[in-house]
């Protein structure tokens, strides 16, 4: 599986592309938001892992047992358990969680809805769902060029800068409360509710569209 082979090299390509264009950071920043009870879609090695803040309970899933075998040897402030599932159909009751967690899943995965479609069935009312994916970028040329790269990468690895996910979330019931472009708009980090209504989340600012 291709998941068990990029297991080898996920964190090492990860650290060379994040840490000088500030994805780390902002994955930091983003992970620090999570509250009460999280589920993490694609886990992986465990990159966010250490942090969460104390106090939450996450729940990783990962497809690969290579990646959760990594994973498993993260420390995390968090109460952490992992396990093997299939976002496609998650193994949890309606509204067991009050936060998910994506970063850069949504925009690898096939069936993308399906997988939406069950991150807002296993949230609460008015969960949130915290996601940092990639995205067409705004200026044109970097478009193109990245729409070019895409034809291979989703072969290989899955990654597609070529779907609003944005967008993708608003099809399928969720409402975009806060946007941050990176990188030009290649990716973009993304707080995302659960229901039409914005309610706002704990420790936030008013639930309204930030740029």
């Amino acid at each position: 599986m291709r998941y068990d082979i990029a297991s080898y090299i996920y964190e090492p390509i990860n650290t060379l592309l994040e840490v000088p264009t500030g994805i780390r950071k902002a994955r930091r920043e983003l992970i620090r938001r999570a509250r009460g009870k999280v589920i993490e879609l694609g886990v992986g090695t465990g990159l966010n892992l250490p942090f969460y803040p104390e106090g939450v309970e996450v729940v990783g899933i990962d497809i690969s047992e290579k990646m959760l075998e990594k994973a498993r040897k993260k420390r995390s402030k968090a109460k952490v358990s992992l396990m093997k599932a299939d976002a496609r159909k998650l193994p949890f009751p309606d509204n067991s969680f009050d936060t998910a967690v994506s970063t850069f899943f949504l925009c690898v995965i096939p069936e993308k809805e399906v997988v939406v479609r069950e991150i807002r069935r296993v949230l609460k009312s008015g969960g949130v769902l915290l996601a940092m994916e990639c995205s067409p970028p705004d200026n044109l040329l970097f478009r193109a060029f990245l729409n070019g790269l895409s034809a291979i990468t989703s072969r290989i690895t899955g990654t597609n800068f070529r779907t609003d996910i944005g967008k993708l979330l608003v099809e399928n019931g969720f409402s975009i409360a806060r946007e941050r472009k990176l990188a030009n708009g290649a990716v973009r980090v993304l707080t995302a509710l659960s229901q039409k209504e914005e309610e706002g989340y704990p420790g936030e600012e008013p639930a309204e569209l930030q740029r």
